[in-house]
């Protein structure tokens, strides 16, 4: 596993948002590299600041009547006195002889124990419990927009771990002179290729780099390609065949104004 991926499984991580295979593939690439352990700090940190930032919601008006609705459809059941004597069915029951002689009511009859009885109280409490577990949850789920953090994952992750998981999964690299590296990883079973970059410079001021798709003699720009601050870059290569190579070029910002390079590549990386 090469870093790039481990970071976007920690990202992921951080946000409880692993799969169990994903979960171990993580942890044995930790293993085999402590020093990545500075990733998955500053991605817990970055969750938690999320978190902290994000402003609170008033619940709107419907919480209330939504709460209410739900402890009247849901089944209502006495608490049990943890001092009573499962042996004695009068054990833990109320010390009120008539209520001890009364015959027991009939199936589906409501009680008419009054407010203030033990029974009364008990229920009450359940009801009361009931209801505030219920807007715990509906709270939570208002103030805090999970659907904004653990939203649809990027395009290119999802499937860079297609490629990986596919059984033709194939990979080429380049290295430049510098050290920087690239990589196109494709599978044909996944239809999908994707292009990633390690430890690369950003392109000169007011210039981009490019990605080009070259089949035989004739190039066919992918986008313009942008460096994270770390070096990175990951971008999807459609209309990818095997046998075509990968070219990354400098060209004026915003990419070639022609529609072809306009400056001899920088890095190939042949898959032929």
């Amino acid at each position: 596993m090469n870093e790039q991926h481990f970071r976007e499984l920690s990202a992921a991580r951080a946000l409880h948002a692993l799969s169990a295979e994903e979960e171990q593939a993580f942890s044995r690439a930790l293993a085999e590299h402590p020093d990545w352990q500075a990733v998955v700090d500053e991605d817990r940190e970055t969750a938690a600041a999320l978190g902290a930032a994000t402003p609170e919601v008033a619940p709107p008006a419907s919480a209330r009547a939504t709460i209410l609705d739900l402890i009247s459809k849901t089944q209502q059941f006495d608490p049990i006195d943890p001092s009573a004597d499962p042996a004695d069915p009068t054990s833990g029951s109320d010390p009120d002889p008539a209520l001890a002689s009364a015959p027991p009511p009939a199936r589906g009859a409501r009680s008419n124990a009054p407010a203030g009885s033990g029974r009364g109280r008990r229920r009450a409490a359940g009801w009361f419990a009931l209801a505030a577990s219920v807007a715990v949850l509906l709270t939570g789920a208002l103030v805090f927009p999970w659907g904004d953090i653990v939203g649809p994952k990027d395009p290119v992750s999802v499937a860079l771990q297609q490629v990986e998981a596919a059984r033709d999964a194939q990979v080429a690299s380049a290295e430049l002179p510098d050290g920087a590296t690239a990589a196109l990883h494709w599978s044909t079973q996944a239809q999908q290729a994707v292009f990633v970059t390690e430890g690369m410079r950003g392109a000169p001021a007011e210039h981009d780099y490019e990605l080009w798709i070259v089949r035989g003699d004739r190039p066919i720009s992918v986008g313009v390609m942008r460096i994270d601050r770390d070096g990175s870059a990951a971008m999807l290569a459609p209309g990818f065949e095997p046998g075509d190579a990968l070219a990354v070029t400098v060209e004026e910002e915003g990419g070639s104004p022609t529609g072809a390079p306009t400056t001899d590549p920088i890095m190939v990386v042949a898959t032929a």
